[in-house]
């Protein structure tokens, strides 16, 4: 199943069917102009680095302290979160396409002369 599709499911079942909503809009918005975008939708969601809610075109999307929390981020005043009791932040999708590589210090520079 796609990211995306993931994504929304995830909004539905979690009271945010407004935003799933949304979402649908831009897609099919995408798809009646023949547009072929991709959108990584936890990013939006999470907001930008100085914790303001991202836009795309017309939408505004609110930033969701359960994905904040998804993405490793750190949680901002603004952040909404409708059912603190049942919300759970959804996991992240683990696949070996591109693992985490520790890396190693560089030999270049360690030799004096």
């Amino acid at each position: 199943m796609a990211t995306d599709d993931l994504a929304r499911r995830w909004l539905r079942e979690n009271g945010y069917a407004d935003v799933a909503a949304m979402i649908d809009e831009v897609m099919n918005e995408w798809k009646a102009s023949g547009k072929k975008t991709r959108r990584n939708w936890w990013e939006m969601l999470a907001g930008d680095r100085q914790g303001r809610p991202r836009r795309l075109g017309k939408y505004e999307f609110s930033i969701l302290k359960s994905v904040q929390i998804r993405q490793g981020l750190p949680v901002t005043p603004n952040a909404i979160q409708r059912d603190e009791e049942k919300e759970a932040p959804p996991n992240p999708r683990v696949t070996a396409r591109w693992p985490k590589v520790k890396k190693t210090p560089s030999r270049r520079g360690s030799e004096t002369g």
